[in-house]
């Protein structure tokens, strides 16, 4: 290996923390990098090398960088400092960087959903620009992933619970983790609100909830901040054209990653593909009304394309019809919403399009049925190749 590869060789996880910063900074609308660095007490030259990645930022700092940027959470920034500290004591080659991101991984699998999209920067980073790798970096979304991580309030787990620690699964919607936030939550409640809240949800445990379309749209605004993914699986294509009721705004929140959408029955007299419909339609809306959808104008082709998925499932529709089975009761439309805590919130309906005369009937799926649908849900996705 050549005197000159230690300094080819950057430290990638730096630099993707760098495009964090930058990218958060940029958010906070017109703070410069000399504000940033006067907050941290670092010299303005010191901090932009930090957002380049030329220069590594100091798990000392951490109380004030979260106290500058206060969506950071504590212990994550510190986990991000350290790995970054010991990965930049194995820069001589990418060979290495990797290894020990692997054994990094091991011993902190929260920080898998980063690590995991480093493949092609390994492959790349020893001969790399600074350039060449921040557009590795971007491509791959490890920025995305690393903010997520960032932003992301950890579970405290005691002694006691590790061994029964359970991540969130598609089959486990409903975690050891969300129970360690509920009862971190209960923990602070006097002993007479804490009783009358048990008693409270022992009393919804048989009680289904009936969700109206207009109930849902008003959960979704309220909860639009915390939704990454949204799957559907639609009998009839035609609930989905109607750009201006089915609401496709999720595609343009900064955090949301991504839309799917199966139907089962072929479209009824449309040129074209569905998804072109959905494109078309939403175009239009947004072309009419230019001056409010600038932004979204701006970047509209490349976030359909990344973010909106819409597949037929004329071939799997046995498959279909099983997850739109409620109770033995065929229903029309269900939704998954997959939350940034890393549970999901399903809802089930008959709406139907054009029938006005009748409320449809909507609801939330219980935790049995829901890990039910979700098992199901990855068998049907699979048998047409798309995967969660």
């Amino acid at each position: 290996m050549g005197p000159g590869m230690a300094e080819k060789t950057r430290n990638p996880l730096a630099q993707a923390l760098g495009l964090v910063l930058q990218q958060m900074r940029d958010k906070m609308g017109g703070v410069s990098s000399s504000e940033i660095a006067a907050s941290l007490g670092l010299a303005a030259s010191h901090y932009r090398m930090i957002e380049a990645g030329s220069a590594l930022l100091q798990p000392a700092r951490a109380i004030k960088v979260v106290q500058t940027f206060d969506t950071l959470e504590f212990v994550p920034l510190c986990q991000v400092l350290v790995c970054i500290q010991i990965m930049d004591g194995a820069r001589s080659s990418a060979a290495d960087m990797r290894i020990l991101a692997d054994v990094l991984t091991e011993a902190n699998p929260g920080m898998a959903p980063v690590f995991d999209r480093f493949d092609e920067v390994w492959r790349v980073l020893d001969n790399a620009s600074t350039s060449e790798l921040g557009k590795a970096i971007a491509a791959d979304g490890i920025d995305d992933a690393l903010y997520e991580f960032l932003t992301t309030e950890p579970v405290t787990l005691g002694a006691d619970q590790m061994d029964h620690f359970m991540a969130p699964t598609y089959q486990h919607p409903l975690s050891e983790q969300l129970y360690s936030q509920i009862g971190n939550i209960l923990q602070g409640l006097a002993p007479f609100y804490l009783d009358t809240v048990l008693q409270l949800i022992d009393n919804l445990r048989d009680i289904t909830p009936r969700v109206t379309p207009e109930e849902l749209a008003r959960w979704e605004a309220a909860h639009k901040s915390r939704i990454r993914y949204i799957i559907g699986i639609v009998r009839k294509p035609e609930i989905i054209l109607d750009v201006e009721t089915f609401d496709y705004s999720f595609l343009w929140e900064d955090d949301f990653r991504r839309m799917f959408v199966m139907y089962r029955d072929d479209p009824q007299a449309l040129d074209g593909s569905v998804y072109d419909k959905i494109v078309g339609c939403l175009r239009r809306k947004y072309e009419a009304e230019r001056v409010r959808y600038e932004r979204v104008l701006a970047v509209f082709d490349s976030t359909v394309r990344e973010k909106l998925a819409v597949r037929s499932g004329r071939d799997v529709r046995e498959g279909i019809d099983g997850l739109l089975l409620h109770r033995d009761m065929p229903m029309n439309n269900l939704w998954f919403y997959f939350m940034a805590s890393g549970y999901v919130v399903p809802f089930i309906d008959d709406a139907q399009p054009g029938r006005t005369s009748v409320s449809p009937y909507g609801t939330s799926l219980d935790y049995d049925e829901t890990c039910q649908k979700l098992v199901q849900l990855r068998e049907v996705c699979g048998d047409i190749g798309f995967t969660f």
